[in-house]
């Protein structure tokens, strides 16, 4: 009886030694530890991979999909947005639960780097629509000096030896919120209307009528996806004036002008900062 007992608990204890291993691959909490970015450490250039300062590089034969980097002064956020132009759903996949890797150089060195000292352990499927965007953002440390950085964004599944979308961005303290909401999407030909349109939204979220003099207003620009200038014959710009507490006032830009193919729209407004940086932004194609 006791050698009945004995080869029992021997079993058990192996059975619990064999389970040991996979307690131990359990998943790891992926939060960066405590870095003071004031200085940061030389090891980020390297860690989890090494990186360069230089400009975006999408593979010829690579996903298909395309990417954009913005910098959010209100949010003090870097915004990536990956959209997918095709007519074909677009599925990728990471090794790793890292999706994205953002870094910030100045000076030839990295201040900057989002992944560095993180964990990640499970690996990830994505899949993107046709005409599907999505955005990937990153909040970046309060303790980084004000001024101007180079930014890289990588997007994993894409690759990880060049960043997919890059951009100088000048790092500013916060403004006052506006006190309007934006919002634009497109608005394509219908039995009704033979013309494709923007629609942009303009809300007073708060309770007071707001009237504003004609200094302060929104531009809604549009530019082919991936150029760098804006088009001439496309877009408005206007000034606020009145909008009621409460109010919404709808605002339509005619698209008539534009070829078939994929493009961005930029919503900009100078209310509450005295300079124009974009409110409201999206994608569209004309077929």
């Amino acid at each position: 009886m006791v050698k009945r007992i004995s080869v029992a608990v021997m079993v058990a204890l192996m059975a619990v030694m064999a389970l040991a291993p996979s307690a131990m691959a359990a998943p790891q909490s992926s939060q960066q530890p405590d870095i003071n970015w004031r200085e940061a450490p030389w090891q980020a250039r390297w860690e989890p991979f090494p990186i360069w300062p230089g400009w975006a590089q999408v593979p010829k034969n690579g996903t298909g999909l395309q990417y954009w980097l913005d910098y959010s002064a209100e949010t003090n956020e870097l915004i990536l947005t990956v959209y997918n132009p095709t007519r074909r759903p677009i599925k990728v996949t990471t090794p790793s639960g890292m999706q994205t890797d953002f870094a910030l150089w100045r000076n030839g060195t990295v201040a900057y780097r989002a992944t560095y000292g993180k964990v990640f352990t499970q690996a990830l499927k994505e899949t993107f629509r046709a005409g599907q965007s999505k955005t990937y953002k990153q909040a970046l440390p309060i303790e980084l000096r004000q001024g101007t950085y180079f930014a890289q964004a990588y997007y994993i599944a894409e690759t990880k030896w060049a960043p997919v979308a890059s951009a100088y961005i000048n790092l500013r303290p916060r403004q006052a919120k506006d006190p309007f909401e934006y919002s634009v999407e497109y608005i394509g030909p219908s039995w009704w209307s033979r013309s494709p349109k923007l629609r942009v939204t303009i809300k007073n979220t708060s309770d007071k009528d707001i009237t504003l003099p004609y200094q302060y207003g929104y531009q809604v620009l549009v530019k082919k996806a991936g150029d760098r200038d804006y088009r001439g014959d496309v877009g408005i710009g206007q000034s606020i004036g009145t909008i009621e507490a409460g109010a919404t006032r709808y605002v339509f830009i005619p698209l008539d002008p534009l070829e078939r193919g994929s493009y961005q729209v930029d919503v900009r407004s100078n209310v509450g900062t005295g300079y124009y940086r974009v409110v409201s932004q999206s994608w569209f194609y004309v077929w």
